[in-house]
């Protein structure tokens, strides 16, 4: 019979615990992980028409800035976006806010993620901030850094992107989601507990428990080994209050990431349980509730183990674990960096994770 859990979660994070962290020199940067865990092969094949390329889509694809407030020495105050408006729509549409990973762009992440494609079906609006270079060389949103002149500068900039979508008359203000992959997701994490009322949920792929590192050092070694600190503290660290505004979380995962370590996804579940207030409310169901689906050591690959966690017959935090997935998006284009045609489509579990949860006005 298989341990539940959360007797997984202490086991492993007992044996964290023990581990000692390498001296600098010895520790492969965040970016040489990303870069073992591609593909050697990075070409990017040309889409076919209507398939992956936003620009061969009927829908509207703008290039916008958000004016920000400028601080001290920062040259170019803004927030630069792609908006993809799908063709043929009248009325207010609901709006997904993507956030790329290190070394993409909005294009790129449309490309894999193919969510403009899901978002001309489905008629909804797609949004894909920009983290400029001149913030991060390698466009990575700095997640780990909480202090207001970098990674909460970021998190702030992007609540009043979000607060400047709500006011357009074509964007429905209740259903506002958010969604990112790796650095992105824990970016995303940041926003949607920061901001609740701002979101309606969050979907979050190979992202980095929050609140864990307050460095780059840091930020890698979470990347690396998760966390042992309880959930409720971790949340405290990053600036949260558990049991604000509900956030409804689907968190993606693939099992054979080799940059982020799958801990994590785990990890980044049982903190939205904690912010929800399930983990009190499921007691000593909770581990055997995630027993059922979780506690198998391999999957094969493209399969999955799903845990969902709700009330009143509705799912609020989902887990998804993907077997034979690396560090990249489930079932998006595997032509383009950081995504991979194994597992199920994430774009799609997302939309229909989001379409289940509105927020009130």
């Amino acid at each position: 019979m298989a341990k539940s859990l959360s007797q997984g979660w202490e086991a492993q994070l007992r044996q964290i615990s023990r581990a000692q962290f390498q001296p600098a020199k010895q520790i492969r940067s965040w970016l040489e992980r990303l870069e073992l865990a591609q593909p050697a092969v990075r070409r990017l094949r040309q889409p076919a028409p209507g398939e992956s390329d936003p620009t061969e889509l009927p829908g509207a694809w703008q290039s916008l800035n958000l004016g920000l407030a400028p601080l001290p020495g920062e040259l170019v105050p803004q927030l630069a976006y792609r908006l993809y408006i799908p063709s043929g729509t009248k009325g207010a549409l609901p709006v997904v806010v993507m956030l790329h990973g290190c070394q993409q762009t909005p294009e790129s992440l449309a490309a894999g993620t193919r969510m403009n494609a899901l978002a001309e079906r489905e008629g909804f609006i797609v949004a894909y901030p920009q983290q400029p270079l001149r913030r991060s060389v390698h466009r990575c949103w700095q997640w780990f850094d909480l202090a207001a002149g970098q990674g909460g500068r970021e998190a702030q900039a992007l609540a009043l992107l979000i607060d400047e979508l709500a006011g357009r008359p074509d964007v429905r203000t209740g259903e506002i989601y958010l969604a990112g992959l790796s650095a992105g997701a824990a970016m995303a994490a940041l926003v949607a507990l920061r901001y609740p009322d701002k979101i309606a949920a969050v979907g979050l792929h190979s992202g980095v428990v929050i609140g864990a590192a307050d460095s780059p050092r840091a930020g890698l070694k979470a990347m690396r080994q998760g966390s042992a600190t309880d959930p409720a503290l971790l949340l405290d660290a990053a600036g949260v209050a558990p049991r604000g505004p509900e956030m409804p979380a689907i968190v993606v995962h693939g099992m054979d990431d080799d940059a982020v370590h799958p801990v994590n996804a785990r990890l980044l579940a049982r903190q939205f349980l904690t912010y929800n207030g399930l983990e009190d409310r499921l007691g000593d169901h909770l581990g055997e509730r995630l027993e059922s689906a979780n506690d198998v050591p391999m999957l094969p690959d493209g399969d999955v183990r799903d845990a969902r966690f709700g009330r009143w017959n509705r799912d609020l935090v989902r887990l998804v674990e993907v077997g034979g997935l690396g560090h990249a998006w489930s079932g998006g284009d595997a032509a383009v960096p950081y995504h991979s045609d194994v597992g199920p489509d994430a774009s799609w579990m997302m939309w229909q994770f989001f379409r289940q949860h509105k927020r009130a006005a």
